[in-house]
């Protein structure tokens, strides 16, 4: 069994990228896997504002006060890591673009032995093209040491995400 996390960055709260996520979910509950998801835009999380207090202190983000402290204890918690989201100029949404920078205090943080995970990147886009995207997500997985299990890069391949979740 594993436990997963899904970062759901779109905006839309039943959109396309959501259709994709129920239909993962569904499968990675199927095969015993247990799942949570945070739906980022109805979240109060801040943005990254660079004060490096994370790498000097090693305490975790001087920003406390915000819902990040719920994807943080998560992050801990998962085995594995969904990024979902629609392409907005050619990547992820600020949504998911701000948690992506808060996580760098998680990664700074002397009492977690390993920040490793696996990943699986779900995207949607009114076009084909994910490039920029997936640029992204492979520097960050490719810097971070993690594992990709899989991509599902398109509206309507609800068959593909549901096969995906049954996979891990």
């Amino acid at each position: 069994m594993k436990r997963i996390v899904i970062l759901n960055g779109s905006p839309r709260r039943n959109g396309y990228t959501k259709a994709l996520i129920q239909s993962f979910t569904e499968g990675a509950q199927s095969a015993g896997n247990e799942v949570r998801e945070h739906y980022i835009h109805g979240m109060g999380v801040n943005n990254c504002i660079g004060c490096d207090s994370c790498m000097r202190t090693r305490k975790g983000c001087a920003q406390k006060n915000d819902d990040m402290q719920k994807i943080y204890e998560d992050l801990t918690w998962c085995d594995v890591v969904v990024f979902a989201s629609p392409v907005f100029w050619g990547t992820f949404t600020a949504q998911l673009k701000a948690v992506i920078d808060r996580m760098f205090a998680w990664f700074n943080l002397d009492s977690l032995p390993s920040t490793k995970r696996d990943c699986v990147l779900l995207m949607t886009a009114r076009g084909s093209d994910y490039t920029m995207a997936l640029d992204q997500y492979g520097v960050f997985s490719k810097y971070l040491g993690w594992n990709n299990l899989g991509t599902v890069l398109g509206r309507g391949l609800t068959d593909e995400a549901h096969t995906l979740g049954v996979s891990i």
